[in-house]
Parts: C-alpha cells; structure tokens; sequence
C-alpha cells in the first residue's frame, strides 16, 4: 500500500471535505437522461492491480449494457486516498463511481488525522466479488508446508519474512493474524510497490506471502510459486489442489476481502439503483462469472440495501481486527 504524502494528502483531502459541504447544502436532482455521457469509475490502485482486473471486466458489459461509455480511471496513491479524494470532489450525479476496498477500511485506524468517513461520506451501489488469499513460496523454497514455517520460525525467531502491498493490507492482516496463531515471531516487510513483492519472493529474498489469488494464479500455474493453503472456507476451483487453512489444523482461518462499488453521499436514489442493476446484471453473466471463477473470486449480488449492511459490518470487523493486532501506519 503506498505511503501516504504528508504535503500532498492533507490538502486534497481538505478540498474534498469542503467541496462535499457545499454539495451537501444543495439538492441532488436525478437526470432523466441518465446516463447521457460517459461514467467514470475510479479505481484507488494501480493498473492490474486485484480491484482494477475485476473493475474493467464488469465496465465492459456495463458499457455496453448502459449505452455509455464506463471508464476506468485508476487514482493510485497515498494508501488509496488520492482516488477517495478525487471522488468527493465530484458532484453526486452518479458519473464518478469509487471503488472501495477491504484494505481502505483500516485507513481511519492507521491514520486518525485524516477523518476518514467511508461509511458517511459514501454510498454503496453493489457488490463487486469477495476475493480470498493463497500462502504462497517460492516453488524451490525448502519451506513446504505450515509446519516447516512454524518450526523454522520458532528456532528462529524474527527471521522468517512475509511480505504484502502495505501496513494494514490484508496480506499483511492475514500474516500476522497467522503469526499469533502459531505463536511464533515473523518479519513483515511493506511494500510500496507490489511487483517487488513478487520479485523478492521468487528471489528468494522474501520467505511467504498471503498473496491475493488473482496474482498467486498465474505464478502458481506457471510453476514459479508453491501454494502451501488458501484463506477461504471450502477450496477453490481454480485451485483444487490447494487445501484450505482450516483443512491443515487452522480453526477458522477463513480471510476474505471485498470490493464494493460506491458512489458519493446524497447521489439521487433513481441513479443509484440503476447502477445496482447494471452492476447485478453484468455480474450474472456467465462469461463475467466464469472470469471471475478463474481469479479466484466470489460472485454474491446484493441490493443497496444489503451491501450498505455489509460495509457496516465488514468495517467494524476489519477495524477490530487491525485494533486488536495494533497495527500501525509505519
């Protein structure tokens, strides 16, 4: 996850906080027309990034379902809050849609000072897919199970590696939760830049990764990682060889992160209900799901209503979880 610029972030953030105010005090009109020109869908990450791949195979199908242009604009940067900013700067009509995920809901916790108001600041239209991570090493690793990382880890501590996109992220979420469970130290490493991640670990620079399937997939299929286990409840198909945490004596250890789509607070109901159906739509064709599948991912349509509730829930859990590992911004 990028790190935030000090300079950068706090007056973007302002503009966005003051031009959502002066919005708030004017009423919101639904355009009959709607859409009558191109929507912009901001993506916080960079190009390829899990949110990004999923994002661009629903836009397609919502482009041409809408008769408008969907754009995908990607607003990397300052742990994803470049891209809020720019969001609420918009007006709420319904043309700049957010794609908010699970790692910017920690956000708030790691960094109090920016009033970070997903929940308020937002309105959800749809849920995107639930995405589940792999552990990962590299495939000439002599760490081939669980076991040998817990024994290795606990002869000597500190010094087995694990690396994610950034502090809070749920790679790093997941590596420590697993830590603690195993009783034994490890070493996080940060990453500003995922691609490094990935090079140190088939470099053997870096020991595992809980790595998000979309990215594990292809470098396990093209033999230059081992899947050791996957974060999710029952396998997955497009790893069915990779048993579950839970199958190798891991209680419970079920990680999912979500990406949820979402437009700016007081945004007209009639658009944002139209959104939800594109978005529903698109997610029920058997092209988009079998794409899906293949990724890893999780398809669950909802309606507004139940993804407003599982953005509440899911942020009191992810917050809960960071309070209790105390995670930090560095």
């Amino acid at each position: 996850m990028p790190a935030l610029t000090p300079r950068l972030l706090p007056r973007a953030l302002q503009l966005a906080l003051a031009a959502s105010c002066v919005a708030a005090a004017l009423p919101s009109q639904a355009d009959p027309a709607y859409p009558s020109r191109a929507i912009r869908i901001i993506v916080p990450w960079t190009p390829g990034a899990p949110a990004d791949a999923a994002t661009r195979i629903v836009a397609e199908r919502m482009s041409a379902s809408m008769k408008q242009p969907v754009v995908v604009e990607n607003r990397p940067g300052a742990s994803g809050t470049i891209g809020y900013a720019e969001a609420l700067r918009q007006p709420a009509d319904g043309y700049t849609v957010y794609v908010l995920s699970s790692a910017s809901l920690v956000l708030p916790l790691l960094y109090p000072s920016r009033k970070l108001e997903f929940t308020r600041e937002l309105d959800p239209v749809g849920h995107l897919h639930w995405s589940y991570n792999a552990l990962v090493v590299n495939a000439d690793s002599k760490l081939t199970s669980l076991n040998d990382i817990v024994s290795r880890a606990k002869a000597e501590p500190g010094k087995v590696s694990f690396a994610s996109a950034g502090n809070g992220t749920p790679a790093h979420l997941a590596g420590e939760s697993y830590s603690r469970y195993a009783n034994v130290r490890t070493a996080h490493v940060p990453y500003v830049q995922f691609p490094m991640a990935i090079n140190d670990l088939l470099g053997g620079r870096i020991d595992f990764m809980f790595m998000t399937t979309v990215s594990a997939i292809p470098q396990v299929n093209g033999g230059k990682m081992r899947a050791l286990a996957v974060t999710s409840a029952k396998r997955l198909p497009a790893l069915p060889n990779v048993p579950t945490m839970t199958e190798l004596g891991v209680p419970n250890f079920v990680f999912r992160s979500f990406e949820t789509v979402a437009v700016k607070a007081g945004t007209p109901k009639a658009i944002a209900d139209r959104l939800n159906k594109e978005l529903n739509q698109a997610l029920a064709s058997p092209e988009v799901r079998e794409q899906f599948t293949a990724n890893g991912w999780d398809i669950e349509p909802m309606s507004r209503e139940q993804i407003t509730q599982v953005l509440a829930s899911e942020s009191e859990r992810w917050l809960a979880l960071g309070r209790d590992l105390q995670i930090k911004a560095d």
